[in-house]
C-alpha cells in the first residue's frame, strides 16, 4: 500500500511541472515534490530489501567506471570553488545517487510484486490522459509565457508545454509517451502525444522523433510504415496553425545562433580543464570566474548548456565523456526495449539539456522499467 501512495505522489508532482520546484538559495539549488517521494522510497526499500539489489546492478563495470570519474572530477577542482559551491555541487552529486538508486530498487521491487507493475502500467496511463488534458488547457487558456520572463523563464508563445515552462521538457514528454503508446499498440494516444509534440514547435523534439521512428522502422524493414510516417510528419509540420510569435516559427534562426554561442562557450570552458573537466555542476561558477555571466543573474539556464553531451564533457572532461558513452552502450546493448528511446533522448540532447534533466529522466526510468516488467500484459 505505501508502494502505491508513494508512486502515486511522484507522479502528481510530475504532472505539476516547475510548479512542484522548491528553490533555494536565490535559486543556486532546487529539489522538485517528487524527490521527497524518491527519497523516502529509497530508505525503505534499504530497510526492505538490503544492499543486495545494489550489489547486483553495480556489477556493471560502466556504470562503475563513469561514477568514479564524476567523484574524480568533483575532488580535484574542489579547493577552486567556495565552500558556498562546493556544498550545491555535492547537492546536485546526491541527487544523482538518489535517482540511481531509485531505478535499482524500483527494477527490483517490479520483480517482486507483479501488483506493482499493473499499477505502474495504470499510472502511467492516467498520467498521460492527465498531461494531454493539462497541455490542451495551458495551449488554449494560457498561450503567453513572456509574464514569466523576468522570473527566468524562456518567453514562450503559442506552444504547448503544460507545466513544464521550458518546451523541450514536455515536448521530450511528449515524444517518450508517443512512442511508448505505439509500442503498446494504442494507437489513439499515440496520434495524441504526436499531434502535443508538433504543436510544442520544437525542432529538436522534430528531428529526435523523426531518428526514432527512423530507427524503429528500420530496424524492423517496415518501409511502407517508414513512408507513411514521414509523409504525415509533413502534412502535420505545414498545416499546424502558426498563429503569432518567433516561436512558431519553424524557419527561425536565432535559436540556432544561441546554440552555437552555446557550444563556442562550452568547448572554451572544456579546454580549461579538458581531462576531468571542472566537476558536477559547477558549470555556473566556472562561468562566474571567468566573467562569462553576472552573479546576479537570475536566469534557469546559466547552471547548464543546451546539450547533455556538453554539460558531460565541461563537468568531467573527456575522461568522464567517454566513459559516458560507454556506459550508454552498454544499458543499449542490455536493454533492447528501450533502445528507441535512447535514440530519441539522445538525439534531441544534442540540442536541448533533456538526459540529464529530472522531469525527463524519471518519467523514462518509469518508462524503461515498465517495458522490462511487461509480462503481465
Amino acid at each position: 500500500m505505501f508502494d502505491v501512495f508513494i508512486l502515486s505522489g511522484m507522479f502528481i508532482s510530475l504532472l505539476a511541472g516547475q510548479f512542484a520546484r522548491i528553490e533555494l538559495m536565490h535559486a543556486l539549488a532546487n529539489v522538485y515534490v517528487h524527490e521527497f517521494f524518491l527519497l523516502f522510497f529509497v530508505v525503505r526499500s534499504m530497510i526492505r530489501f538490503g544492499f543486495a539489489p545494489i550489489k547486483s546492478a553495480y556489477k556493471s563495470k560502466s556504470a562503475l567506471f563513469f561514477l568514479s570519474i564524476v567523484a574524480i572530477s568533483f575532488f580535484l577542482s574542489f579547493r577552486e570553488f567556495t565552500l558556498l559551491q562546493n556544498g550545491i555541487a555535492l547537492l546536485y552529486l546526491i541527487r544523482v545517487a538518489l535517482y540511481l538508486l531509485f531505478g535499482i530498487y524500483l527494477f527490483f521491487l517490479l520483480d517482486k510484486k507483479r501488483m506493482i507493475r499493473s499499477y505502474l502500467y495504470d499510472l502511467i496511463y492516467t498520467f498521460s490522459i492527465l498531461l494531454l488534458v493539462f497541455s490542451a488547457i495551458q495551449y488554449i487558456f494560457y498561450p503567453n509565457f513572456w509574464g514569466l520572463y523576468s522570473l527566468g523563464w524562456d518567453p514562450h508563445l503559442y506552444r504547448a508545454s503544460a507545466a513544464y515552462l521550458d518546451v523541450f521538457v514536455a515536448a521530450a514528454l511528449y515524444g517518450m509517451l508517443s512512442l511508448f503508446w505505439f509500442s503498446k499498440k494504442h494507437r489513439a494516444l499515440s496520434m495524441l502525444f504526436f499531434i502535443a509534440l508538433i504543436f510544442s514547435f520544437s525542432r529538436s523534439a522534430y528531428i529526435a522523433f523523426a531518428m526514432g521512428a527512423l530507427y524503429l522502422f528500420v530496424t524492423q524493414k517496415k518501409w511502407k510504415e517508414l513512408f507513411i510516417f514521414f509523409s504525415l510528419f509533413v502534412v502535420f509540420l505545414v498545416l499546424v496553425p502558426k498563429p503569432f510569435g518567433e516561436g512558431v516559427n519553424l524557419l527561425r534562426t536565432s535559436s540556432i545562433n544561441s546554440r552555437i554561442q552555446d557550444y563556442r562557450l562550452g568547448l572554451t570552458l572544456w579546454q580549461k580543464k579538458p581531462l576531468f573537466g571542472f566537476g558536477y555542476n559547477r558549470i555556473r561558477f566556472a562561468k562566474e570566474q571567468l566573467d562569462l555571466i553576472a552573479v546576479d543573474d537570475r536566469s534557469h539556464s546559466l547552471s547548464s548548456f543546451h546539450s547533455s553531451f556538453l554539460i558531460v564533457l565541461v563537468t568531467t572532461g573527456i575522461m568522464g565523456f567517454l566513459s559516458f558513452l560507454v556506459l550508454i552502450y552498454s544499458l543499449v546493448r542490455k536493454y533492447p526495449s528501450i533502445r528507441i528511446y535512447i535514440v530519441f533522448l539522445l538525439s534531441m540532447s544534442l540540442f536541448d539539456n533533456v538526459f540529464l534533466y529530472v522531469l525527463v529522466m524519471l518519467p523514462f526510468m518509469f518508462i524503461a522499467t515498465q517495458l522490462s516488467h511487461s509480462s503481465f500484459e
